[in-house]
């Protein structure tokens, strides 16, 4: 069976689906686009590049189909390796984002508030143990849920796991300090509890949001008795900046909390993921972009080593032309991760099998397609088994 390639003019480049057959380049050999580059991606990075390639004379791109792989045949075949890749418990997730829901309805009763704290915390201390038999951290995030007002509440708990999962690596970090990394990250966004029961102070402005929101969660949890400095600077200062541009209190460098810089990361990283069409591997670059201003370096460096430059999930073009899901990455060869191949180099769906890429082998990642890190977060009673 032979690959479909076809001439593709510019003016329905974004409008097609595949990825490009070849490099594009210039008329002195310049690579514009790469081959392998996925138009889905495209779309969404580089709008304007039809006006770009139209002033280097370029006026049709050669373009080739891929077989289009689904996030729940991965995850069918995740189930099915032996050994088994280890996941965060679904029911853990659930519970938690549900708890989350009902502190947030009941932010306006101290009583009832404080209750809710302390269960969200106990519940916090249960996540380094998952996290400690979860070595592919991305597989375990969560996105959209069953309503529309989860999605603070799934944040929360994809910067809990990041956290805690970037904590591991911190050489020389203080005792417990996952545990911290953890609870500060899921609760780091408490203070947004207060603007959603009053939807007029949401209304007068994110910015509003956005600069009080550290300042009242740190007040929520000193009202509710917590004592741990670590836990209420990871909330209190989680949006300061490396570079001393931050709030609320313009703290630079080693000032800020090192809790507190590690939620930084994990915060931006979820939120750069949680973009329309935004895939695992783009919100790495991304951070590390900002590993010399807004974020700590040593923090983004610890990301870094922890999910590799094609973090698990996400889908790649080998060099072979073969299709593949990265499983798993390595500490000390970020560019050598295991993958999974479903599609071969004849375009043509296979069974999956797990590939090794070696630094000193011919076969490498030639560019990524897509991405299924994030699995879809279940109703409570599905997660609770039909119950």
């Amino acid at each position: 069976m032979k690959k479909r390639i076809w001439n593709v003019a510019l003016g329905e480049l974004l409008d097609v689906e595949g990825v490009l057959a070849e490099d594009v380049v210039t008329r002195t050999g310049a690579v514009i686009l790469p081959a392998g580059l996925s138009l889905g991606a495209l779309r969404t990075t580089r709008p304007e590049i039809v006006s770009q390639l139209l002033r280097h004379g370029i006026t049709h791109v050669r373009v080739k189909s891929v077989p289009n792989i689904t996030a729940g045949e991965f995850r069918a075949a995740l189930g099915s390796l032996r050994p088994p890749v280890a996941e965060l418990n679904p029911l853990l997730t659930r519970i938690i984002v549900h708890q989350f829901g009902a502190f947030y309805e009941h932010a306006d009763s101290r009583f009832l508030r404080d209750e809710g704290l302390r269960s969200l915390m106990g519940l916090a201390g249960r996540l380094p143990r998952e996290l400690r038999r979860t070595p592919q951290i991305t597989l375990s995030l969560v996105e959209g849920g069953s309503e529309a007002v989860d999605t603070p509440h799934i944040h929360a708990v994809n910067v809990a796991l990041l956290s805690g999962y970037i904590a591991q690596r911190i050489p020389f970090a203080p005792p417990a300090f996952v545990e911290t990394a953890v609870v500060g990250g899921l609760l780091h966004d408490l203070g947004k509890a207060l603007f959603a029961l009053r939807e007029s102070s949401v209304a007068a402005g994110a910015e509003r949001v956005f600069n009080t929101h550290p300042l009242l969660g740190e007040t929520l949890l000193r009202d509710a008795g917590v004592t741990n400095p670590h836990i209420l600077g990871a909330v209190r200062s989680h949006h300061e900046a490396w570079d001393g541009n931050g709030s609320p209190d313009g703290l630079r460098g080693e000032e800020i909390p090192l809790a507190a810089r590690v939620v930084a990361v994990a915060n931006v990283f979820d939120n750069l993921m949680s973009a329309e069409s935004s895939r695992c591997d783009q919100a790495v670059n991304q951070v590390i972009g900002l590993g010399s201003s807004g974020l700590d370096s040593r923090v983004v460096r610890a990301l870094l080593s922890s999910i590799g430059l094609y973090p698990p999930g996400t889908v790649v073009v080998l060099s072979d032309e073969r299709v593949g899901i990265v499983l798993e990455t390595r500490e000390r060869d970020l560019l050598c991760p295991r993958v999974l191949v479903c599609i071969d180099s004849l375009n043509r769906r296979i069974p999956f099998e797990t590939v090794k890429i070696h630094r000193e082998g011919s076969v490498y990642i030639r560019t990524a397609l897509d991405d299924f890190s994030r699995r879809k977060l279940p109703p409570l009673r599905e997660a609770l088994g039909g119950a």
